[in-house]
């Protein structure tokens, strides 16, 4: 019976657990498939970004990996409903314009949260990338689950050059 007690206590308090979402900026995952090509990437911002050291970060990230599949995370703005990123390679540069709709509300427990979801228009991005495909989830888990829970991945891009 002493060894139930706390498994029960742990149970409740993760059904007792109310997502609030991310504490931070929001962020993108991407993923970048460069083919059997090695490529090498020169520079990457946003355009009107305030701060761009989180994007020479990843820069550096991104040649360092040796995998033909880059996979990192850029912010997006919170103050429009669209960022641009530009990508400086070698031999080419590429834009990438992502659409999002925000979206704040208030949520019980916690206050004033942000969030995205999929714009109303018709496309997702406009991009000079060869392919694009933009998958929305929201960025608050919908249902906690040990030892995570469910959603809360927020926007993914796979790309590829």
């Amino acid at each position: 019976m002493k060894k139930l007690l706390p498994l029960l206590l742990i149970i409740f308090a993760l059904y007792g657990c109310t997502d609030c979402g991310p504490q931070q900026e929001l962020s993108v995952r991407i993923s970048i498939n460069t083919g059997k090509d090695s490529i090498h990437l020169n520079q990457l911002y946003a355009l009107g970004a305030v701060d761009q050291q989180v994007f020479q970060k990843q820069v550096a990230y991104f040649n360092k990996d040796q995998y033909f599949s880059k996979q990192f995370e850029l912010p997006i703005s919170l103050l429009a409903d669209s960022t641009t990123y530009v990508f400086g390679f070698n031999n080419r540069t590429d834009t990438l314009t992502l659409f999002y709709q925000r979206d704040f509300y208030y949520k019980d427990k916690c206050g004033f949260v942000i969030d995205t979801k999929q714009p109303a228009r018709l496309e997702n991005s406009i991009s000079t990338f060869s392919q694009v495909h933009v998958n929305y989830e929201s960025y608050l888990k919908e249902k906690f689950t040990f030892p995570s829970g469910i959603g809360g991945n927020g926007i993914y891009l796979d790309i590829t050059l």
